[in-house]
């Protein structure tokens, strides 16, 4: 399948030209005549999606937040976004952006939320603005279907679900030929009058040359009349956030509850009296504090939406508004992983395989403050009391002279405890430290190979598990990129720990490494 097509499939999801006028979607890396025989859709454009993508074997990714928002002056491998431009480019990966078009779409993300909170009445909280032009014609009625028929085929005449949408009013045109005129109706120098059909379709923006050009090749007159207009005009069936009811009316504390059920958050913050009983709600995923004032206007009761600094909070409640907030990432997280279905679902028919990334990129990290020593959040996902789920990485690196002849070694042990891989392999010589790390990258590359998506990796390094989890700075140049890729491994997990153990409860990842050695000695 061609990229080109994969590009009209998301089209009719959620089409382009629906954007804010702001953003940027669409094709941004690629080639529309590129081969796709594979997708993957995440959150955002970073160089772990891009990895991922093509250890998929994907030649497309799809995301959320555009990769490119702004006029680029250079695209280098030491500057953004141009380190992933060469990045996608090197490995063949195109990236599609699909961002505020998804958001206002029918079955878009606020639909989805909406749509698992079983809210009801779903409406616009912001209705589509439409970036159109108005073609108004003047046509003979012999003319009127083939015109019609091909300024529907350059693009015009659809609104929201709606195709070949247009008007007509009969009328009376007036003309007269000149001297080197070659008129289809009248006579040169002569007054002319004649019936003909007014004709109106809106188009956007982008395909004005091309509705122009079909309504003049489709038109018989020598010089057809007709007038492009802009128009601010919206759909109302279309747009940011939806306004929906409850099934029954219950208290603003319920329903933030609910809400953080749904997206498996174990607290939730919100604005409001808690008790104070609720039935109207406005749903915006992602970041909505600019559009408090219409919610209020709307004369709903809540808002559902994320990024919420105190001063919109201190707004919303002069304005008698509600806020429950919901982290940008999850909001979005959880809606995209479900559109995620629809898009696998269009292109299904011609087998393109659709999948989401599953690891969210998580860019705040939570500080437990706490006695213990022995065990630190990683800060890449919160903490969570399932130690029975997770899947466990003992690794280790050893080098004997620092620098010396070194070696790696670790084993990916199942939740239930039984060994599921073990590995070891001499790295040449480098220090312990340097060790060290290319056994746990090594170790979180098998587990990821292994669709780990739960994970708690057991290390004797002091120093690197403190650098990992942000109490220690790297310092040293030499390893700041060993830090580099192993933080992004981390942040594919789902949820993921470091836990710093002693030596001897790491022995059977000591002995892997030691036996490499013996052998390579040998």
């Amino acid at each position: 399948m061609k990229l080109a097509a994969v590009l009209a499939a998301v089209d009719r999801l959620a089409p382009f030209e629906i954007a804010e006028p702001w953003d940027s979607v669409g094709l941004q890396v690629g080639d529309r005549d590129a081969e796709v025989r594979a997708v993957l859709v995440a959150l955002d454009p970073t160089m772990v999606a891009l990895d991922h993508a093509a250890r998929r074997d994907c030649q497309a990714l799809l995301v959320h937040h555009p990769l490119v928002r702004e006029p680029v002056a250079a695209v280098t491998a030491h500057s953004y976004p141009g380190d992933l431009i060469l990045r996608a480019a090197s490995r063949g990966v195109a990236v599609i952006a699909a961002h505020t078009n998804v958001d206002k779409a029918h079955g878009g993300l606020a639909d989805i939320i909406c749509t698992a909170l079983r809210l009801e009445g779903l409406t616009p909280l912001a209705p589509a603005r439409m970036d159109w032009y108005k073609l108004v014609g003047f046509v003979p009625e012999s003319d009127l279907d083939a015109v019609r028929t091909a300024i529907f085929a350059a693009g015009a005449g659809t609104i929201g679900d709606y195709i070949h949408c247009s008007f007509t009013i009969p009328g009376e045109g007036t003309f007269e030929p000149g001297v080197r005129a070659h008129p289809s109706i009248g006579e040169v120098g002569v007054q002319q009058r004649t019936g003909e059909l007014r004709l109106e379709a809106v188009f956007p923006r982008a395909l004005r040359r091309a509705v122009s050009d079909a309504f003049v090749a489709a038109h018989s007159y020598e010089e057809p009349a007709f007038d492009l207009y802009p128009v601010d005009d919206e759909v109302r069936t279309l747009g940011l956030g939806r306004i929906a009811y409850l099934g029954a009316p219950c208290s603003l504390e319920q329903f933030a509850g609910e809400v953080a059920a749904l997206f498996g958050m174990p607290a939730i913050r919100y604005e409001g009296d808690g008790e104070r009983m609720i039935e109207r709600v406005a749903v915006l995923p992602g970041s909505g504090a600019s559009l408090i004032d219409e919610a209020a206007a709307a004369g709903v009761d809540a808002l559902v939406t994320g990024d919420i600094k105190y001063h919109d909070a201190d707004r919303a409640d002069r304005l008698g508004l509600a806020l429950i907030d919901v982290p940008h990432e999850i909001a979005e997280g959880y809606a995209m992983r479900h559109w995620t279905t629809q898009l696998a679902e269009e292109l299904r028919r011609d087998r393109v395989t659709v999948t989401f990334l599953e690891q969210p990129r998580r860019l705040w990290r939570r500080l437990a403050l706490s006695t213990e020593t022995e065990e630190t959040m990683t800060g890449l996902a919160q903490r969570h009391n399932h130690a029975d789920d997770r899947t466990l990485l003992y690794v280790d690196g050893g080098s004997r002279g620092n620098p010396g002849p070194s070696a790696i070694g670790g084993r990916l042990v199942s939740p239930d405890g039984e060994v599921q891989e073990e590995f070891s392999d001499t790295i040449g010589t480098t220090t312990n430290n340097v060790a060290e790390y290319q056994a746990l990258i090594a170790g979180l590359e098998l587990a990821l190979d292994r669709n780990v998506s739960k994970l708690t990796v057991h290390s004797d390094s002091e120093l690197i598990c403190r650098q990992l989890t942000g109490r220690y700075k790297v310092k040293d140049e030499r390893m700041k990129g060993y830090h580099t890729q192993a933080t992004a491994l981390l942040q594919q997990f789902q949820e993921v720990d470091i836990k710093c153990v002693r030596r001897e409860e790491n022995a059977e990842a000591d002995r892997l490494v030691n036996e490499a050695l013996d052998a390579a000695a040998r």
